[in-house]
């Protein structure tokens, strides 16, 4: 992942662009008071983004302590920018706690390529205390000894992760060459991994970081696609069936959450929720992640839309990736 072609560059037909002014709505008149272009537009635009998310986090914690868990679940899908940014969390923390006993590194560690403010650590730590208010089972997990490893092209975003987590082990970086071999978690987000990797070759080494690989990711179901995004980037969804047979290869597995994975037909892909790592590990992690979450949906009984804050995880489901495409599964558009 090079930091210096990343946004803008790369395609000169397409530019990343932020636009703030106002417009008088008696005269129809437009007034721009700034513009920016490329990583600034990006950084300026995603750091308010995050914030804001880090922000109203830290407002439901607060309700959490004082009980009110409607009001805080009325306010996570107000003002939180992901839907299913608490279901992540809670899948990061999920994975930091099967690997906690496994002695990868002297310490716990987590790596997330495009870790932004590292608004995670906030996130899992929200979660925690959720799981105990539940009374919902759930391994002990001390965060502040864990190391925490992001990879963000955003010069920005890594020196503020330090700065707002000074309590924390935090370690960023702009490019993975000074990455240990291996960590115990590995995250990111689908858009993080298409932006980063060009082949398949990239694609393993990268989830391969982790002892435990938490992720989704979109392939293409027919020929290697490259495109532009909205951030005027181009990503490349690699070959969904070139996957496959790579896979047959590998020593670990890899498992999706049948209910929380797709075909986009109009689009000729395929999205998938996924785990990637040792068959006994990953075993252990759907065990954990299936438990949590059907006590969780118990727990919210009688609570209003709480559809977004548990992602709809009603009755989760983890199949082989290979055998996704057998099962009969009703494809969400």
């Amino acid at each position: 992942m090079d930091a210096k072609t990343f946004y803008g560059t790369e395609q000169r037909n397409t530019i990343t662009y932020l636009e703030f002014g106002e417009i008088d709505i008696v005269e129809g008149e437009k007034k721009i008071w700034n513009f920016q272009l490329h990583q600034k537009a990006y950084d300026w635009l995603m750091l308010g983004r995050y914030s804001n998310d880090l922000f109203n986090t830290m407002k439901m914690e607060e309700l959490l302590e004082s009980g009110n868990m409607q009001e805080m679940i009325n306010l996570y899908n107000e003002e939180i920018h992901h839907e299913d940014e608490a279901s992540l969390n809670l899948a990061k923390l999920i994975a930091v706690a099967v690997t906690h006993k496994i002695p990868v590194l002297p310490k716990p560690s987590f790596y997330e390529l495009g870790q932004t403010i590292f608004g995670c650590i906030e996130g899992m730590e929200f979660y925690k205390n959720l799981l105990k208010c539940a009374n919902i089972k759930f391994p002990d997990v001390n965060l502040k000894n864990v190391t925490w490893y992001g990879v963000d092209i955003s010069e920005l975003f890594n020196y503020l992760s330090l700065v707002l987590h000074q309590n924390y082990n935090v370690v960023t970086m702009l490019t993975t060459e000074s990455l240990p071999s291996k960590m115990d978690v590995f995250f990111a987000k689908g858009i993080s991994i298409l932006y980063a990797v060009r082949t398949l070759d990239q694609f393993f080494a990268t989830i391969r970081k982790g002892k435990l690989a938490v992720f989704d990711y979109s392939f293409s179901l027919g020929k290697e696609e490259d495109t532009t995004i909205g951030s005027g980037k181009t990503v490349r969804y690699l070959n969904y069936s070139d996957f496959l047979n790579a896979l047959k290869k590998a020593d670990e597995v890899m498992y999706v959450k049948k209910s929380n994975s797709k075909i986009i037909k109009d689009k000729n892909r395929i999205w998938l929720d996924c785990i990637f790592g040792e068959k006994s590990l990953c075993e252990e992690y759907i065990k954990l992640d299936t438990s949590v979450r059907i006590a969780l949906v118990q727990r919210f009984e009688g609570i209003q839309n709480t559809g977004k804050f548990l992602n709809n995880d009603i009755s989760p489901e983890w199949v082989a990736v290979e055998n996704y495409h057998h099962c009969n599964t009703k494809d969400r558009l």
